[in-house]
């Protein structure tokens, strides 16, 4: 363990949506690991999270749990994030890093410190938003080189899951799964298709959503396929519970349709010793670059072929290629060393002045 690394102070601050957002678990991933390696980490979330850091309340519940959720307007949801974010303010003069994960919320904090900051992008990075942080000397972190592209950033990291906390299994499965909201992008009825073409029982995890939109793909595009029997949803579960229903699946269908930041899922599923199935489409190319743990194609009738043939998987490399390249632990060393440098170059200008 660096002896230099404990002397850092980390305020966490986290999205107030929910813990099972895919932003909020790698917050809770990320302080769990930092924790690990001795790191003096404060969570900055809602009351109702859970977590071994110093944690301080944002908002008295995350948004998903408050009763009035689908029925707060614009402004109202706006100035509950706002709030939540802004808190770590009074509290800046305790830590050596801020680090954020709300992006589009970053400068209203960032702006406001006198502290370094750091603001790891969870979403698609808008030119509008990296001018005002780069303009606030915010250190900005992406997740993926696909996601980067031509902007200039301070470090590319993949997201990590614990993966020495998920028991794996190297049998294979009983049915295929697809996890995320429910929504067009997540392509969940292309995994639909691929299911009933292939013959194999389905299981579907995610969230419908409140927004009209989201209900019509899932009442239009998902809810006919519904049977109990072959097509279940199982709605939204804690990360613990999934990964029993994970490691229990063939394989994960994880077929997006435009480009997305990482894929967080795509982690927890090869850390279960499952492997995926996925359209090629970024980062899936950059970050699954192992025949024996994944098959990426835009082809739904090869997609359907492999399916039908899991077998040519191999489940312990699956476990493999998690523990190398997405462990939580691989993840915090890299936020470290990041943390590191910006302190030290705060402290070599300091001797400048």
């Amino acid at each position: 363990m660096n002896s230099n690394a404990k002397k850092i102070k980390v305020a966490m601050v986290a999205p107030p949506f929910g813990s099972t957002g895919g932003p909020e678990v790698v917050v809770h991933n990320l302080t769990e690991a930092l924790l690990k390696k001795g790191i003096d980490v404060t969570l900055f979330a809602p009351a109702d999270w859970k977590t071994r850091a110093k944690h301080i309340s944002t908002l008295k519940k995350s948004l998903w749990n408050m009763k009035d959720f689908s029925k707060q307007d614009e402004f109202t949801r706006r100035n509950y994030i706002i709030s939540s974010q802004i808190k770590v303010l009074a509290y800046q003069d305790e830590f050596d890093i801020i680090h954020l994960h709300s992006q589009r919320y970053a400068y209203c904090v960032a702006a406001n410190l006198k502290k370094p900051c750091v603001v790891s992008f969870h979403n698609k990075v808008l030119l509008c938003q990296y001018n005002q942080l780069k303009e606030s000397k915010t250190k900005m972190v992406v997740l993926s080189n696909s996601q980067k592209g031509e902007f200039r950033v301070d470090s590319v990291i993949n997201n990590g899951v614990p993966v020495s906390d998920i028991e794996p299994s190297f049998k294979k499965g009983k049915y295929l799964i697809v996890i995320g909201r429910i929504d067009d992008q997540k392509g969940i009825d292309i995994a639909i298709k691929i299911a009933k073409k292939s013959g194999k029982k389905l299981l579907i995890f995610g969230r419908k959503g409140d927004s009209e939109k989201r209900k019509k793909y899932f009442n239009e595009k998902v809810k006919p396929h519904i049977n109990g029997k072959n097509i279940i949803y199982k709605g939204q579960i804690s990360n613990k519970r999934l990964y029993k229903y994970i490691r229990g699946a063939e394989a994960l269908l994880f077929t997006i349709r435009r480009p997305e930041v990482f894929g967080l899922v795509v982690a927890e599923a090869l850390a279960c010793g499952t492997p995926v199935i996925g359209t090629n489409i970024n980062p899936l190319p950059e970050i699954l670059k192992n025949k024996k743990v994944a098959y990426l194609s835009n082809d739904i009738n090869k997609l359907i072929e492999v399916a039908e043939n899991t077998e040519r998987f191999d489940r312990v490399e699956c476990r493999k290629y998690a523990e190398k390249y997405f462990d939580s632990s691989v993840m915090a060393d890299k936020y470290i060393k990041l943390y590191r440098k910006i302190i030290d170059n705060k402290n070599i200008n300091k001797k400048l002045l």
